[in-house]
Parts: C-alpha cells; sequence; structure tokens
C-alpha cells in the first residue's frame, strides 16, 4: 500500500446575474485528497522533502507531493498531535501555507517533527485503509522509501506564492509505500 494525492474532483454550479434569470455556469477545482491504495505507478504517489527554508526564513521539511493542479501542488498535512489520545488523520494542503507539518523520517518511519513518538502509520478499519498519525509501536508503521525517476515531466520545484512551476529534477523525491 502506498498514500496517493487524488484529485479532488470538480464542483459544477450556476450564478444568477443581478436583474435577470440569465446567469453564468462555473466550474472549480476542488482540492486533492490523500488516499491510500496499491501501488500503481502513478504520479500521485511520488512525494519528495522540500528542506529549503520557508518565505519566513524558517527551516521547512515539508513532505511534497509530485502531483500538482492547476494552483498547487499538495503537501502531507496533520492537525494538531500535541496530547491526541487517538490517531489523527493525516490530509493534504497548498504546498508552502504557513503552519504546514514539517516532517522528520528515519529507519522507515516518518513523524511529525518533533513527535518522535507518533508516527504515520495505517488503521485498517474493515472497510478502508485511513493514514494517521499514531502511537509508536502500532502495527503498520513501516514504510519503503525508493527514489524514482520522471524524466521529461514537470516536477514542482517551487512553493505555493513563490514563483512558477519548473522543469527539473530533485533527488529527493521518493514513493512511500507499505
Amino acid at each position: 500500500m502506498c498514500l496517493t494525492a487524488e484529485h479532488g474532483g470538480i464542483t459544477r454550479g450556476a450564478q444568477r446575474d443581478r436583474g435577470g434569470p440569465a446567469g453564468s455556469h462555473y466550474s472549480i477545482t476542488n482540492d486533492q485528497v490523500l488516499g491510500v491504495s496499491p501501488v500503481k505507478g502513478a504520479r500521485g504517489e511520488i512525494w519528495f522533502f522540500d528542506d529549503r527554508p520557508n518565505r519566513w526564513g524558517e527551516e521547512a521539511w515539508n513532505l511534497v507531493n509530485a502531483n500538482k493542479d492547476i494552483r498547487s501542488a499538495f503537501a502531507l498535512h496533520v492537525g494538531p498531535v500535541d496530547g491526541a489520545d487517538t490517531p489523527v488523520e493525516l490530509g493534504l494542503i497548498g504546498w508552502g501555507r504557513k503552519g504546514q507539518t514539517q516532517w522528520k523520517a528515519s529507519e522507515g518511519m516518518f513523524w511529525p517533527g518533533p513527535h518522535e513518538d507518533k508516527v504515520v502509520t495505517l488503521l485498517y478499519d474493515g472497510h478502508h485503509d485511513p493514514a494517521v498519525v499514531a502511537d509508536r509501536g502500532a502495527p503498520s508503521q513501516s514504510w519503503r522509501f525508493e527514489e524514482v525517476e520522471l524524466p521529461g515531466e514537470f516536477v514542482p520545484t517551487e512553493r505555493r506564492g513563490e514563483g512558477d512551476m519548473s522543469q527539473g529534477g530533485d533527488p529527493l523525491k521518493w514513493r512511500a509505500r507499505m
């Protein structure tokens, strides 16, 4: 199993113009969503650590997906884990937003720094495998990291709001899989 960024779908609607029945139709690309799936070799399965300082000069260790929609690449994010007695679900957030989760990794596990006691885990609930941050020591916490190539494809190299996406390679790209 691997973590993947999946298309969040499209919301369509219509807006009425003032003073009349005519309106304009619109569509909005929804944010990507985090999924867990068998390894298929898809672009949404490829992740990399961005360890450059962010625009506020703070050290950043964002875990970014190689997929990009029309607005942004997305990074793995978890809500507050301080004092959490139960697993905290993971999600995606636009890469470069302030307050994004900073990740650390070692020995096949990764966690939201500085919480080494809580690591990314798959918990099977009978229907699907949600990706969560849970106490270290639970099953399904070991991940295998593999370097992969994306020849001739665009890879996100800038955070949201810091410039255009440019073509290039990043030696820190990896695919996370169980």
